[in-house]
This record gives structure tokens, C-alpha cells and sequence, in this order.
């Protein structure tokens, strides 16, 4: 193995692991938040640190593109779509089931056929199962953006992903304010085809020769960006129809996110390989994160409860603290075992 595929290899370990934690970790701080005295010192805290975490999904999506739009195989569109689709697909079908029937038989919610093909078609079996969805429309449109990366040049491709970061902007503040947060598995994938083009090109990309000029102007743009919001988001306590309002395609998250990523790249790139067990054992927690995601939900229903009592406590961050990581512990040994049992290791890795 070459020291260039050895690096990716464990910069793209440690992003994954990084960004899982923090996923557990966002719920769990919006969830706290939600029991908290509106406009509080605590609420405040949380929905600082729930923003800031907005960067994992992005990143995600980013680690995909770097691994997937890389043809250098010059694999056939139909061998990609057998192997990946394949991938996706089980976990796709079956976690979906799962949580229908956790639904019906925990949640008590009445489903009928109508009821679930609604469900399905917005991508939310579960609240947190539409990112398989969004990811599986990536995967479909991955081969044409392959050809179209053969054939276009880096100025053409940058001009492109900032076209999609601009109107997927403006898209998602629209949807938000005027049409109810509406979502469709046809096209919710479409907006994140900007941070899967950066996960391919940013290797390719000097920081070096980046005018601070631009640098200058993205700080300047969160800036003004956050200042224009701040009134709605005080007026609607940061939510309108159930969706905050600074979300994955907010400037501030889309800087924030194309940063963690380059960051751990250049970082990785100039460092020395990792060996043995720190190695081993990234890679090992790294292959348990797609069994995260699922499971992560169910986990921290289970300990609502827990979640409630401190979250209702004079100081709830010690529950913010606290539930990421038992949450990420449990759902990580949970998803080993899985992995060990043949019929039921496709629908976690």
C-alpha cells in the first residue's frame, strides 16, 4: 500500500469517528435543549453547541465524495451500482423496517399503508434514517459525475460547487420560511451534491495559493449572514415548522465544515502514518459508524428518561457530556456483535 492511500485511509478513519460522535452528541444537545427555559443561559448553550456541530453531516458527505468520485479504476457504471447500491440498499430496506415496526408497536402510531408510503417518500421512516436516503441519491448520480469530472477542469468544477452551495442556500431558507420544510427522496440528495463534489477536489486544492482575500470575504459573508437571521431566529426560538433555521447550508456551516475536512487532510497529509494498535483500533471504531448512525436513535430513546432528569437539573450539561458517550459506546459494541453475525452483518457495514 502506498503512504498516499495509507494516509487517506486514516485521516478519513478519524473524521468518520469524529463526525458519529458528534452526530449522537447534537441530538442529544437539541434534545436537552428542548426541556430548558427558552432564551436561558443553558439554552443558549446548547443551541450554541448544536450548531456547531452542524459540520458532521457535511463531512459525511465529503468522505463519500472523496472515496466514490475518484474513478481511477474506470469502473463501469453498472459494476458501481451493483456493489454500492447493494451496500446501501440493505441497510436501507431493513432499518427502515425496523424502526416502522418501533413506530407502531413503542411509538403507537397508527401506519397505514398510505401513512407509510408517505413516510418512505419524504425519507423519514425514522426522523434520522433520511440521510440513507439522500446518501443512496448521491449514489445513483455518481457515475455521471464522474464523467463529468474526466472532462471538466478545476476552475469549471469550483464554479460549479459554489453555484450548488448558493442555491442550496437559498433553497433551504425558502423551504423553511414559506413551504413547510418539505422533502422528497427525488430530490433532498441534490442540494448536498456541492459537499460531495468538495470531498473529491478539495485534495486537490493548494491553501497556499488561496488569496487571503477570499478567506476575508467567507468570514465577512457568515458574518452578515448570522446578523440577518438573528431577529428570525429570536422571533421563532430558532425553529420554524420543526426545522432550525441554520441548518447544513447555512454559509457559517458550509465554512465550518469545508475546513474540519481540509484541515484533517493537509494534517494527515504531513504527518507521519499512524501504526499499531492507535491505528488498529481507529479502524475498528471507524467500521462500526454506519451501525451508529442506526442505532444511536433507539439508544438514547431508551435513556430519555436519563436525558430528562438532567436536562430539568440546575447544570444540564453534565447530561450533554454524559449521554454522547454512552450513547457512542453502547451503540459501537452493539454494532460489533451485529458485524459478527452473517445474516445481519450487511446492515451495518
Amino acid at each position: 500500500m502506498s503512504r498516499d492511500k495509507s494516509m487517506s485511509i486514516q485521516y478519513i478513519n478519524y473524521l468518520r469517528i469524529l463526525a458519529i460522535f458528534t452526530v449522537v452528541a447534537a441530538h442529544v444537545t437539541i434534545w436537552t435543549a428542548l426541556n430548558l427555559e427558552t432564551f436561558s443561559l443553558n439554552w443558549w448553550i446548547c443551541h450554541g453547541i448544536y450548531f456547531s456541530c452542524l459540520w458532521c453531516i457535511p463531512v459525511f458527505v465529503m468522505i463519500s465524495g472523496a472515496l466514490l468520485l475518484d474513478d481511477s479504476r474506470n469502473e463501469t457504471a453498472v459494476s458501481f451500482y451493483k456493489r454500492r447500491m447493494h451496500r446501501i440498499g440493505v441497510p436501507l430496506v431493513f432499518w427502515s423496517f425496523v424502526y416502522l415496526v418501533v413506530r407502531q408497536v413503542i411509538g403507537h402510531e397508527e401506519l397505514t399503508i398510505r401513512y407509510v408510503i408517505k413516510l418512505i417518500l419524504t425519507g423519514e421512516p425514522y426522523y434520522h434514517l433520511w440521510f440513507l436516503y439522500m446518501i443512496a441519491g448521491l449514489y445513483l448520480i455518481t457515475p455521471m459525475l464522474r464523467t463529468y469530472i474526466r472532462h471538466s477542469c478545476l476552475k469549471e468544477r469550483i464554479i460549479l460547487i459554489a453555484i450548488i452551495f448558493i442555491l442550496a442556500g437559498a433553497y433551504s431558507q425558502v423551504n423553511i420560511l414559506f413551504w413547510s420544510n418539505q422533502k422528497s427522496i427525488f430530490t433532498m440528495f441534490l442540494p448536498f451534491i456541492g459537499y460531495y463534489l468538495c470531498g473529491y477536489q478539495l485534495r486537490f486544492i493548494d491553501p497556499k495559493k488561496i488569496p487571503s482575500r477570499y478567506l476575508v470575504a467567507a468570514l465577512v459573508l457568515c458574518a452578515f449572514y448570522i446578523s440577518m437571521l438573528t431577529d428570525v431566529f429570536i422571533e421563532t426560538q430558532g425553529k420554524i415548522n420543526n426545522r432550525n433555521i441554520f441548518d447544513f447550508f447555512s454559509p457559517p456551516v458550509v465554512v465550518m465544515s469545508i475546513a474540519i475536512f481540509w484541515a484533517a487532510y493537509l494534517i494527515d497529509r504531513n504527518a507521519k502514518p499512524k501504526k499499531g494498535v492507535l491505528k488498529n483500533a481507529a479502524a475498528w471504531v471507524a467500521s462500526t459508524t454506519l451501525g451508529i448512525y442506526v442505532l444511536h436513535f433507539g439508544i438514547l430513546e431508551y435513556i430519555g428518561n436519563k436525558l430528562g432528569k438532567h436536562a430539568k437539573d440546575e447544570n444540564p450539561l453534565i447530561g450533554i457530556i454524559i449521554v454522547p458517550v454512552i450513547a457512542f459506546i453502547v451503540c459501537s459494541l452493539i454494532t460489533s456483535l451485529i458485524m459478527r453475525i452473517p445474516f445481519l452483518r450487511r446492515t451495518v457495514c
